[in-house]
């Protein structure tokens, strides 16, 4: 699809209109927006995916859906800073940028989070325990103590095991595997 809004394709446009243009006009609506800004916020949206599909270098690592809202809820948010309103939207600890760059880069790093929480909750319940007492930045020693494991080597080797894991399930689900040791192997 994205092939067919770089070259103009009337019948893509309108398929984009058919599939994405309800889920931008209901964020807009339900936040202090018009029938007009929505229409307005659906043509920006389309015309950063079309720079960026035209650009050559642009890979798409989430469903185009996910991208394209995540780009619909930060252009609104702007917008919506623009006009000094408040705004009740659904992000927590965002800043607002005034470069369309910058919002790209935002929305790529949410679908990044997305995947890596997705990935983290199919976890063991200890891997799961073990990496967030580490994102916490408890000690090894104390992840010893808290986890109950008999030495401090043990709770580096089940955290290194854990992060493997968690990587695994990532790469692999961009068909992508690795060994214990880093390196690529064919699945």
């Amino acid at each position: 699809m994205l092939a067919g809004l770089v070259s103009n394709n009337e019948e893509i446009l309108q398929a984009y209109r058919n599939y994405y243009y309800h889920t931008i006009r209901r964020l807009v609506r339900t936040n202090h927006g018009r029938e007009d800004d929505a229409r307005d916020l659906f043509q920006d949206v389309l015309l950063v995916i079309f720079q960026k599909a035209r650009s050559g270098s642009f890979i798409l690592s989430c469903s185009l859906s996910t991208y394209l809202f995540s780009v619909s809820k930060l252009l609104w948010l702007k917008e919506l800073e623009k006009r000094k309103r408040k705004s009740e939207i659904l992000i927590d600890h965002l800043e607002l940028t005034d470069t369309e760059t910058d919002v790209i880069e935002i929305a790529e790093y949410n679908e990044r989070l997305f995947i890596y929480r997705q990935h983290f909750e199919q976890l063991s319940k200890d891997c799961k325990m073990v990496l967030s007492l580490f994102i916490e930045g408890k000690s090894i020693a104390e992840i010893t103590a808290l986890m109950g494991y008999k030495s401090d080597q043990y709770t580096r080797n089940r955290r290194y095991k854990c992060k493997l894991s968690l990587i695994n399930k990532i790469r692999n689900f961009y068909c992508y595997e690795y060994d214990s040791n880093g390196n690529y192997k064919e699945n």
